[in-house]
């Protein structure tokens, strides 16, 4: 069984103390240009592995977020969670997930607590903002020593919050159709408790008002969900399905 290589292993190859190999590992500034460079050739030779652990001591945070998120089935949560886990990886941290059984959390306090009981640095809630489902804001959100974060939901003063703007993803959309000489314009929406396919949804209705056209619900607005939803084709010239 071969011998793992440890960090003073590195620092004899590199002739430098095993000090210098953690200041370096850790990118200090006070190591000089040529040593730094000789002691990553040695560590890229030697296949040394620095403990993840070891640095999270010794830089005092766990490089781990927690992610909440629910119906990673569908597109958009897969995809958001795509994007959280592509970039944590290119700065280094490593994801703890909890997926809830349904976009609903009545008690969130044992989640939360669960997470930071394992030192996370901070706290993605990427479940989508479906219904009701974000009530327990309102009193259960306990002061945290982390910052949490929060995706795809309304602006709520005194939270951080990243989101696309649907609205005007809807509305662009719409006038592209416009544009082209359209009139008629159909839309699928995805299903209507979700926050972001009414902020899609009033995209594609200010920019038929906008147009001065009368939007009319009944024959161009269709709700969609997993399944296929059709408009009727009866006078509709284009369509959007957001």
């Amino acid at each position: 069984m071969r011998k793992k290589t440890t960090i003073r292993d590195v620092a004899a190859a590199a002739g430098v103390s095993h000090q210098t190999v953690s200041r370096v590992i850790n990118d200090r500034p006070d190591v000089a240009e040529e040593t730094r460079r000789r002691v990553w050739q040695v560590i890229e030779e030697l296949n040394y592995q620095p403990s993840a652990i070891a640095r999270s001591l010794i830089r005092q945070r766990s490089l781990t977020l927690g992610v909440v998120t629910a119906g990673l089935g569908l597109f958009g949560p897969a995809g958001v969670l795509n994007g959280v886990t592509k970039q944590a990886e290119e700065m280094g941290y490593t994801l703890l997930l909890k997926e809830l059984p349904s976009f609903v959390a009545d008690d969130v306090h044992p989640l939360i607590n669960s997470l930071l009981a394992r030192q996370v640095d901070g706290i993605i809630w990427a479940v989508p903002e479906v219904g009701n489902n974000r009530d327990w804001l309102q009193d259960q959100l306990p002061e945290l020593p982390v910052p949490m974060f929060f995706i795809t939901m309304q602006a709520r003063p005194d939270l951080s919050i990243v989101s696309v703007d649907n609205c005007a993803g809807g509305r662009i959309a719409t006038e592209h159709l416009l544009e082209q000489g359209y009139r008629h314009i159909g839309h699928v929406t995805g299903p209507l408790d979700w926050w972001e396919a009414r902020q899609r949804q009033a995209g594609w209705r200010d920019a038929l008002l906008g147009a001065g056209i009368q939007v009319d619900v009944a024959r161009f607005l269709v709700e969609g969900n997993s399944k296929v939803a059709l408009l009727p084709v009866d006078g509709v010239e284009g369509g959007i399905g957001v």
